[in-house]
């Protein structure tokens, strides 16, 4: 019957299971992991590809070592593509000693995937926090990619308020890096993903 049919498919879905192990396009071949030693804060597999136009590329994943003491700022990158009911946030931690660094919130794509909008309700992308130089991630937007504008805001955050937020960026990468989780483009996409690794008493109501 019709029903037997719809649970049976159901049941397979939520067997379903995200892995990091796939074959996986080359801007997202690699996932970002930091550790922590104090004041230091190494970062792994940060994205700084080198462009030339917004599909031919040379991956290239780099180490970057920063310190907790010299984070002075954020500034939000926020790119619309068409609708403004749609939109994708970039953050990017100023550091007074180093260039910064900022996270995308995307989803992982396999070798010949392509987005959709259905796709992305239904497990069949990653989550993916992608760490990145400004050079990459904003400027693959703003230079090489076409119909994607970009506006950046520079906040008026406290530079201790920014650490917290940064630890919250760093927790939520490493807990990724051990246990990969479906993208859901509803409940667990590029916004909602910064809103929940907030502690819960804290978050800003919905809007």
């Amino acid at each position: 019957s019709l029903m037997f049919g719809f649970v049976m498919v159901l049941a397979w879905w939520w067997t379903l299971k995200p892995s990091n192990v796939r074959s996986w396009q080359p801007d997202v071949a690699e996932v970002a992991s930091a550790d922590i030693a104090g004041d230091t804060v190494t970062l792994h597999n940060v994205r700084n590809c080198e462009y030339r136009t917004e599909t031919e590329f040379t991956p290239r994943w780099e180490e970057r070592t920063v310190r907790l003491s010299q984070l002075t700022a954020i500034d939000i990158a926020i790119t619309y593509w068409g609708s403004p009911y749609m939109a994708h946030p970039i953050v990017s931690f100023q550091f007074a000693d180093a260039p910064p660094l900022c996270f995308s919130i995307e989803t992982r794509k396999k070798i010949g995937q392509s987005y959709s909008t259905i796709g992305g309700v239904y497990r069949q992308f990653a989550l993916i926090y992608v760490v990145a130089d400004e050079r990459d991630v904003i400027r693959l937007r703003s230079n090489f990619r076409k119909g994607e504008d970009v506006y950046l805001y520079r906040t008026t955050i406290a530079p201790g308020q920014a650490r917290e937020r940064f630890l919250e960026y760093i927790r939520s990468l490493n807990a990724l890096h051990q246990k990969p989780r479906w993208y859901n483009a509803l409940t667990t996409n590029c916004t909602t993903s910064i809103r929940t690794q907030h502690p819960p008493n804290e978050r800003m109501p919905w809007d």
